[in-house]
């Protein structure tokens, strides 16, 4: 009777260091993999949202010129000089203010729309081995925007050959996104860049750029 208790008790001890040493092992197979796995899973999800926050700006600045008659005459004018040369370049504040806070707006407006949304990304892209790429389970990446978004106009005069020059007014749409995975965070700044005006002045022009932002413009 005694030596079977023992043999039990035997079994037992055996059966609890099999499962403590099966525990360890799989804990270490599951701390190396996350290791290998979470840098290149971070760096995709960091890709796919500045994919995903780029198509949100661009729908919104099209969706702001597509309610919109914009026009280059609308918020710059050319002044001459008595030689027919491009004396300054005038802007028209209050139209450059409108657009930008309408840019402004559908920006934020999109952006906080898109709060809680989510992307899929696969484990197998996570891997970074190509021939697994878009295999394997997916893993949802959830994305809620920072803070605001800015939006700056900036107006720019270049050469475009022999005496002319290209007079543009860009918009530089920024914002900060976070992605959140299981048990990690990542924040993503996501920039875009859209010509909005652009026009050819043939002639001598003044060496200067404009630049405007808020409620103000700089020579």
């Amino acid at each position: 009777m005694r030596r079977q208790v023992y043999r039990q008790r035997r079994r037992n001890i055996r059966s609890a260091l099999v499962f403590v040493l099966a525990a360890v092992l799989l804990t270490g197979l599951l701390v190396r993999t996350d290791r290998a796995v979470r840098p290149n899973l971070c760096a995709v999800c960091e890709s796919e949202t500045k994919r995903f926050g780029t198509k949100v700006m661009a729908d919104s600045v099209t969706q702001v010129l597509g309610e919109k008659t914009v026009s280059y005459e609308d918020f710059a004018e050319l002044l001459y000089d008595s030689s027919g040369n491009v004396a300054a370049v005038e802007t028209h504040a209050d139209q450059i203010n409108q657009l930008q806070a309408a840019l402004l707006t559908a920006v934020q407006q999109n952006l906080d729309d898109c709060r809680d949304a989510f992307l899929e990304v696969s484990l197998g892209t996570a891997s970074g081995i190509w021939i697994f790429a878009d295999h394997g389970p997916r893993i949802k990446v959830r994305l809620m925007p920072i803070g605001h978004a800015d939006v700056k106009l900036v107006s720019t005069l270049e050469s475009a050959g022999v005496n002319q020059t290209c007079h543009t007014i860009r918009a530089e749409v920024t914002a900060e996104i976070a992605t959140a995975i299981p048990f990690s965070k990542t924040n993503v700044s996501v920039q875009y860049d859209c010509l909005l005006l652009e026009t050819v002045v043939v002639g001598n022009v003044p060496e200067s750029y404009l630049e405007f932002h808020g409620d103000h413009a700089e020579k």
